[in-house]
């Protein structure tokens, strides 16, 4: 049920379709949606054809829309609950200097601040892993053109190294899952810089 005071604002900022869609759904309600599998050797949480996880994707990344970020932090949270406890480093998929002046954020370190309070040790860290080449949009090109649009495109900070003390397992995260290029090459990039003893995993929102 809407406040009062909802309808005044909406007329005066009228909701997207995405915004009107996901307004009443609770994280409770939307990690029904959970649905973990892999793909390219990629762990994905959900599928992208559903309607209210497709919605969350595009408002969290097109819309700065909190709420969607909270509603995907939960279905983070549920996965990493599964997980056994290891203290663990959490890098969201980089974005090019340009695409992050552009969007003025990062939509896949957004969701992972709002994930919440874990049972095992979690840091973010957005400064490890760069992004050294701004490339199209992988949405925008074809399976082909995807893998050799990503390549080389990344690049480790060496002086940030001293993060990884203690860690046993870090984590590349990033929204849709489609060929799997950009987490594997975000994953080949990192590999030659940490000990083997280190467990390294892609995770996606979608696919």
């Amino acid at each position: 049920m809407l406040y009062p005071f909802q309808h005044i604002f909406d007329f005066i900022f009228p909701p997207t379709d995405h915004e009107l869609l996901l307004r009443t759904v609770t994280p409770q309600r939307f990690i029904t949606w959970y649905r973990p599998n892999t793909s390219h050797t990629i762990v994905y949480l959900s599928e992208y054809h559903l309607t209210e996880v497709q919605a969350a994707i595009a408002a969290c990344k097109f819309e700065h829309n909190y709420h969607a970020a909270k509603l995907l932090g939960a279905l983070v949270h549920t996965h990493l609950l599964t997980l056994p406890k290891k203290k663990t480093l959490l890098i969201p998929t980089p974005l090019s200097v340009k695409r992050q002046r552009k969007r003025m954020f990062n939509q896949v370190e957004r969701v992972l601040h709002a994930v919440g309070t874990l049972p095992f040790h979690t840091q973010i860290n957005t400064n490890l892993l760069t992004r050294t080449i701004h490339t199209a949009p992988q949405t925008s090109l074809s399976r082909t053109a995807r893998l050799t649009n990503i390549r080389g495109a990344f690049a480790v900070t060496e002086k940030n190294l001293n993060c990884l003390h203690g860690i046993e397992r870090i984590i590349i995260c990033d929204d849709v899952l489609t060929t799997g290029a950009t987490l594997v090459a975000a994953k080949e990039t990192l590999l030659p810089y940490i000990s083997n003893k280190i467990e390294v995993i892609c995770m996606s929102w979608t696919h």
